[in-house]
C-alpha cells in the first residue's frame, strides 16, 4: 500500500503539473523563511534568568480575588551595531503591569516576603522604551499578574519582545512555582 502511494507520488512529480506543484511548494517555505527571518530583531540573544523567574497564587485580599504573579527575568545581549529599543514585552498575550510594592506570601502561621530581582524593571508604559545598546549584555524582569489559579508547579507560555521598528524575538519559558510558597503549601499540610 505504501509502496504504491510513493510510485504514484513519483509519476505525478515526474509530470510537468507536478514539477509546478514541488517548485511552488519549495518556494513558499522559502519566502516564509525569509518573511520570518526579516521580522527578527537582529543581533538580538534572550536567555531566561531561571533562579529569578517565578509566579505564585495570591490573593487580593482587598478586592476577594485570586490573581497569578508572575516574574520572568531575562538576560539579553544585543551583538549588533545598533541600539535595540523595545517597547513591548509580552507573556502568552499578557502585558507588563507594575508590581506591588511588597509581595507577600501568606502562611499558616506566618508571613514571608518575597524580594524582587535586583535588575531594571521593564516598564511598559505609553511611549517608553528599554534600551539595549551595541555590543552590551542587560538583565531585565518583567512583572505580570493573571485572573487565572492553577494548583501546578510549571507555567510554560512564549514571551515576546517587540522594538519600536515592529520587529520581534519570541522565547519559550519555563515558569517554577516560587518555592517559598511551596515550602508554606508542604508545612501546611504537615499541619493537617
Amino acid at each position: 500500500m505504501l509502496q504504491q502511494a510513493l510510485k504514484q507520488l513519483l509519476q505525478f512529480l515526474s509530470t510537468p503539473t507536478g514539477q509546478s506543484v514541488l517548485l511552488a511548494f519549495i518556494s513558499l517555505i522559502a519566502l516564509a523563511v525569509v518573511y520570518h527571518k526579516k521580522r527578527q530583531i537582529p543581533g538580538l540573544t534572550v536567555a531566561v534568568i531561571a533562579e529569578d523567574t517565578w509566579f505564585i497564587n495570591r490573593e487580593d485580599s482587598d478586592k476577594g480575588r485570586h490573581r497569578l504573579a508572575i516574574v520572568v527575568s531575562l538576560h539579553l545581549m544585543n551583538k549588533s551595531a545598533a541600539p535595540i529599543r523595545l517597547r513591548a514585552c509580552k507573556l502568552s498575550g499578557y502585558s507588563p503591569k507594575p508590581p506591588p510594592d511588597r509581595l507577600f506570601l501568606q502562611g499558616h502561621d506566618r508571613s514571608v516576603e518575597l524580594p524582587y530581582p535586583k535588575y531594571a524593571l521593564f516598564s511598559d508604559a505609553h511611549n517608553s522604551e528599554y534600551v539595549l545598546n551595541p555590543y552590551t549584555e542587560q538583565r531585565m524582569w518583567v512583572f505580570y499578574h493573571s485572573g487565572i489559579v492553577t494548583m501546578t508547579n510549571m507555567l510554560r507560555a512564549p514571551i515576546v519582545l517587540k522594538d519600536v521598528n515592529r520587529k520581534r524575538k519570541s522565547v519559550h519559558v519555563a515558569v517554577p512555582r516560587n518555592m517559598e510558597q511551596i515550602q508554606l503549601y508542604r508545612e501546611a499540610a504537615m499541619k493537617w
